[in-house]
């Protein structure tokens, strides 16, 4: 990062601290600055957040929360948490599709996506019930009021499974009048068209309702380069059909997707201190399948072509551009595999279905009863190859399933005086199912079964938790609150899993585990207990100025790997990880100033991550190797702001520091191809790695002093929006910049995976009728067309060329998008 970037940016950093600290209020007594300062048309409004299920002011709550507005969704085209992370610093969302889904980072923190079991670092509320479940990354978003991303350790409030941070997503309720309002839009550069709309208003006295739909196709932005290849894996000697000696390319070289969207909202007075409110979203997503969602990145070892099993592929490249491979199946294959659908072609499915059913009672003035019951359901079908080549030697079949239920009730206190409460219990419980039919190569044809595959599998996890938390506020002067809870948690977790065919090493149907009940089956259960404190004092000066001080802690749950590939060799301890937690201490001050025309931000932090999850893939033994880094100390500051400057001129800013490292954790290297004959005397380990021990090549990486994955150390945005009327339509123009500072996008931090320092441009024009009811908008996304890494892991198959570091697999964001859209309100 040049230096001038950095000077802007440290400059931008302290004249929001400078803001913050010059407020008049700061020299004041509080009675003399108890009022609001007057706001005019130009001043900058405070935002209402829910998040923490209560009414908060943005101002007034004591958290590092950022705030994306139903308008900043709608001029970025942010309909995917992907695109709602790019709009906050610190945070980096990649949709995998297989395995694990997805990988949600905040500040340097998440947990890999290539491992079904693994439960995100970062949890997503929406409409106030949660899920951790990286699927949730494929899913769109549509309709909604806001999102508030809450950043550091949230144990209290939302229990496990956030110890970097909560995205809570609020999805737009119904009005107390009939509303109606459509919007259609056509992406150029993909073709990709969108329509939705909604209807919403009153029913019937005391109860009101809304229904959204959408519809979205997208012809494809990414090319996918497979072409027709005589198949060098085929062995007539095996008995193979002849079918299977050619391979086919593929049958849509742009490689697309489609989605169908619906929610239906009913908000009811049930009684005069009693309202209830129901949420049922349903989603359905069909796409070309997972290896399309991926690319070869970085170096190709051995030349300019990815190579798989030592076989390059013509028609394949190695660099994080719009241009990806995955080569369909040949139908004399493709048939033998489970999930068949009468024809070659790779494909995915996902089905999301959420209800949420809140109650608020109004026990009496000071105190108040909720009640929060959610159900979340996804799954995720596909046959597909894997391996990022024509070849598609690694290909498979998968299913998963993953059922969540849970309810919680809150008892919060409201009383005049200067002591209040909130009591709190949550009960949930998970079901997950995965199974696979996988074919690692070709030429492990069986004649007598007449199977490609190399294994079949089943796994199933079933998980419990409860929790009990509370906290107690205490208003100490008029101006000074101290506040302090705690969660206890108990979790449990049973696992199974079985080989139901396999072959070699992978025929595992007679081997007795140790500790298991049934033959062919390795069973674990895994169970935890866990207390999360935190305590808080807030100075709130007046209505307009806070300053905080927290202790927080944070815990994510431990369980077991359901990917990783089951043989005769595997013990509990190759699949089982335990617990991550977290704590440490945030200070942070907001104020509006200026006659409400300046809002800013500014907080500093110091976290420490103890056991943090890691994952990654071992060619070599064709398994996963899953463990628990010793620590991760994380320090920075973050800061934001918006200036009213003019009637017609709007500015914000935010920059965010991130130094987080590594402590006492030596883990895996990346994947590297030893020449043949290679012995430990000789040999030379790759960069950054060493070796285990004086007699074998097995490799290790030592990351004190790193940082994790995904952990940009600098990142920032900055932009305007400019109003004014042209002929009695409404004229908008909006400018952003967002800025990202290098990371490893993955886990083995191997060197193709770096993801260089870049700058990302949005701009769009808006144009809206003199009543308001119609509005056209041009669209600029990514306009600096920058195909950054959001996700990486060592591609199967790319470790086969010898003195080589194996090839590289990474997700990839979209490229440049311009976008024309139309929109009207009835």
């Amino acid at each position: 990062m040049a230096v001038s970037t950095k000077s802007l940016l440290m400059a931008g950093s302290a004249a929001a601290l400078l803001l913050v600290a010059s407020g008049p209020a700061f020299a004041q007594s509080a009675d003399s600055q108890s009022a609001t300062p007057p706001q005019d048309a130009s001043s900058v409004d405070d935002i209402v957040v829910t998040a923490r299920r209560r009414s908060e002011t943005l101002i007034s709550v004591p958290v590092v929360v950022n705030v994306v507005t139903a308008e900043t969704l709608e001029r970025n085209r942010a309909d995917d948490l992907s695109r709602i992370g790019e709009l906050t610093p610190t945070v980096v969302v990649g949709a995998y599709k297989s395995n694990g889904g997805g990988s949600i980072a905040i500040r340097g923190i998440s947990s890999p996506a290539n491992q079904t079991g693994f439960e995100q670092a970062v949890s997503v509320a929406i409409d106030g019930v949660q899920t951790s479940d990286g699927r949730i990354t494929q899913m769109g978003f549509f309709d909604l009021q806001q999102v508030e991303v809450l950043k550091g350790p949230q144990a209290l409030f939302f229990g496990k499974n956030s110890p970097a941070g909560v995205i809570s997503i609020k999805s737009a309720d119904p009005t107390d009048e009939f509303e109606a309002g459509f919007r259609a839009g056509y992406e150029f550069e993909g073709d990709e068209a969108t329509i939705d709309g909604y209807v919403s208003g009153p029913l019937a006295e005391g109860l009101n309702a809304r229904l959204a739909l959408r519809y979205r196709n997208l012809d494809g932005w990414l090319t996918n380069t497979a072409q027709p290849i005589a198949n060098p894996f085929y062995t007539v000697a095996s008995g193979a059909p002849i079918g299977a000696a050619t391979l086919p390319g593929v049958s849509d070289s742009r490689p697309g997707d489609e989605e169908i969207l619906g929610r239906l909202t009913l908000t009811a007075e049930i009684a005069p201190t009693i309202t209830g409110r129901l949420k049922l979203f349903m989603g359905h997503n069909e796409d070309a399948g997972p290896g399309v969602a991926t690319q070869n990145i970085g170096s190709c070892s051995g030349g300019s072509n990815p190579r798989v099993y030592g076989i390059a592929d013509p028609f394949a490249d190695c660099v994080a551009d719009n241009r990806t491979t995955s080569g369909d199946l040949p139908d004399a294959i493709a048939r033998t595999m489970r999930g068949y659908r009468g024809n070659n072609r790779a494909y995915g499915e996902l089905d999301v279905f959420t209800g949420v059913l809140d109650f608020d009672w109004a026990l009496t003035d000071a105190l108040n009863l909720s009640s929060t019951t959610g159900y979340n359901s996804t799954q995720y079908e596909f046959l597909s190859g894997l391996d990022q080549t024509t070849y598609s030697q690694l290909a498979f079949y998968n299913r998963q399933t993953n059922q969540e239920i849970s309810q919680e009730f809150r008892l919060t206190s409201d009383y005049a005086g200067p002591l209040n409460f909130m009591l709190g219990a949550f009960y949930q419980v998970t079901d997950l199912f995965t199974t696979n039919d996988t074919k690692l190569r070709d030429s492990n044809y069986q004649a007598a079964s007449g199977r490609f595959s190399t294994y079949e599998d089943y796994a199933k996890q079933s998980g419990e938790t409860q929790s009990v938390f509370g906290q107690l506020v205490y208003d100490l002067t008029d101006t000074i609150e101290i506040a302090g809870g705690v969660r206890w948690t108990r979790e449990q977790k049973d696992f199974a899993k079985r080989n139901l065919y396999g072959i070699g090493t992978f025929a595992t149907q007679n081997t007795t585990y140790a500790g298991s009940s049934n033959v062919g089956e390795i069973q674990g259960r895994f169970e935890d207990e866990n207390i999360s404190p935190e305590a808080t004092i807030t100075w709130r000066p007046d209505s307009n100025h806070t300053v905080f001080l927290a202790y927080k802690t944070g815990y994510k749950s431990g369980g077991f790997g359901l990917t990783s590939p089951f043989q005769t060799t595997t013990v509990i301890g190759d699949i089982d990880f335990s617990p991550e937690s977290a704590s440490g201490f945030e200070a942070g001050a907001k104020g509006i100033f200026a006659d409400g025309r300046i809002r800013a931000n500014v907080a500093a932090f110091a976290y420490r991550f103890e056991d943090l999850q890691v994952n990654t893939y071992d060619p070599s033994r064709i398994a996963y190797t899953i463990n628990n880094a010793g620590e991760v100390q994380q320090r920075g500051v973050e800061a934001d702001g918006t200036w009213q400057a003019t009637d017609a001129l709007q500015l914000r800013g935010a920059i965010a520091y991130v130094d987080a490292q590594f402590k006492d954790f030596v883990g895996q290297c990346y994947s590297y191809a030893f020449p043949t004959g290679t012995v430990r005397a000789t040999a030379v380990a790759p960069a950054n790695c060493s070796f285990v021990n004086a007699t074998a090549l097995t490799l290790q990486q030592d990351f004190e002093g790193r940082a994790p994955a995904r952990a940009p150390q600098w990142s920032g945005s900055a932009g305007f929006t400019y109003e004014t009327q042209i002929a009695g339509f409404g004229v908008a123009l909006t400018g952003d910049g967002f800025y990202s500072d290098s990371y490893y996008a993955s886990e083995t931090m191997a060197p193709a995976t770096l993801q260089e320092a870049f700058w990302r441009y949005n701009a769009g024009v808006t144009v809206t009728s003199p009543d308001g009811r119609y509005s056209a908008q041009l669209i600029g996304r990514n306009l600096s067309d920058e195909n950054y890494i959001l996700y990486a892991a060592d591609r199967t198959g790319g470790a086969s060329v010898p003195g080589a570091i194996g090839e590289q697999r990474g997700v990839i964001a979209r490229g440049r998008e311009v976008a024309l859209q139309f929109s009207a309100k009835f």
